[in-house]
């Protein structure tokens, strides 16, 4: 073949490849990662660790290396979820969607137990260093809302009110205070898209990390927010929601704030918007005046629970 042919050869393959990579980026059935991610609710990072750890997902790629995906990857990440949300360890999902095994008589994975197992190890050790790795590892290949809910809450209860648990639980915040700020400053993520803002929020010490861990899981699901955790009065939470454009807030109170119940649901009532409100003796409180649903405030008991109620009815779903 002479050269002459040999290079329009080239050039009509480098013509054909970039007309089909224009094709796949025009098309509206195909889109990059932070659209998958919105779409699904698990963040950028799990889902490349899902598909360079666990060949969970296979994106189209433009000849630049970006990602592409279209509804069947929609579909496969909400099935990943489903197999996880019911405690089967990520490593083991490929092989269960690959075989088309039905969910029901599949055992959960013990993976879950020796993770905290391992972290209560390593908080009576105070091992700093040890805690950080398995939080690296955990929330890279799982949805915040999960590895809360699977490895931490459990693990926290396992070790009760101790020196241990605040040494956990202070190595934790620094954790999920570097993730909450590095993923909000992904702000391209949001752009065009008309998502509520929400503010998350606590009294001085009122569960700190719950506000972060709240703000994870949020993130997560692509909810902008703002943490608020040590407003110094609950006057503080209306100047700034009275200033502030969010749409939704959750508020975190306990102990002495229970005294106040009444007053303050009144005054988160003239907020004008949804509001939710966590916190076991402040739910006794409320539920004693009849004021656990009052207008646009709702009061939770459960942590998780009333976070997870807070999202689906922001995102409403």
């Amino acid at each position: 073949m002479s050269q002459s042919n040999q290079n329009m050869e080239t050039t009509d393959l480098q013509a054909s490849k970039s007309v089909d990579e224009l094709v796949l980026l025009e098309s509206s059935a195909y889109f990059p990662i932070r659209e998958l991610s919105l779409k699904t609710g698990v963040n950028s990072v799990t889902l490349r660790a899902w598909e360079r750890r666990y060949g969970l997902l296979k994106p189209k790629r433009t000849g630049k290396g970006h990602r592409l995906y279209d509804q069947g990857d929609v579909q496969r990440v909400e099935g990943i979820l489903r197999w996880i949300q019911q405690g089967v360890a990520v490593s083991k999902v490929r092989a269960l969607l690959e075989q088309e095994v039905a969910p029901d008589g599949v055992v959960p994975s013990n993976e879950w137990l020796e993770w905290q197992v391992a972290l209560v190890k390593a908080s009576k050790a105070f091992q700093e260093d040890k805690i950080e790795q398995m939080y690296q590892q955990i929330f890279s290949q799982y949805p915040a809302e999960i590895a809360v809910r699977d490895w931490l809450l459990p693990s926290f209860e396992q070790l009760g009110k101790s020196a241990e648990l605040a040494f956990c639980e202070s190595v934790l915040l620094s954790c999920l205070v570097s993730r909450v700020m590095s993923l909000k400053s992904q702000k391209k993520q949001y752009q065009g898209k008309s998502l509520p803002k929400v503010l998350i929020a606590g009294l001085t010490s009122q569960r700190v990390l719950w506000c972060y861990m709240a703000a994870a899981i949020m993130l997560d699901k692509g909810l902008p927010c703002t943490v608020l955790p040590n407003a110094y009065h609950s006057d503080d939470w209306s100047r700034f929601v009275e200033t502030a454009q969010v749409q939704s807030v959750l508020v975190f109170c306990e102990n002495e704030l229970a005294a106040k119940a009444s007053d303050l649901i009144n005054q988160m009532q003239q907020w004008q918007r949804p509001v939710v409100v966590v916190g076991a003796s402040f739910w006794l409180s409320a539920h004693e005046l009849n004021m656990t649903r009052a207008g646009n405030v709702q009061v939770y008991s459960e942590a998780l629970e009333g976070v997870t109620a807070f999202m689906k009815a922001t995102l409403g779903k």
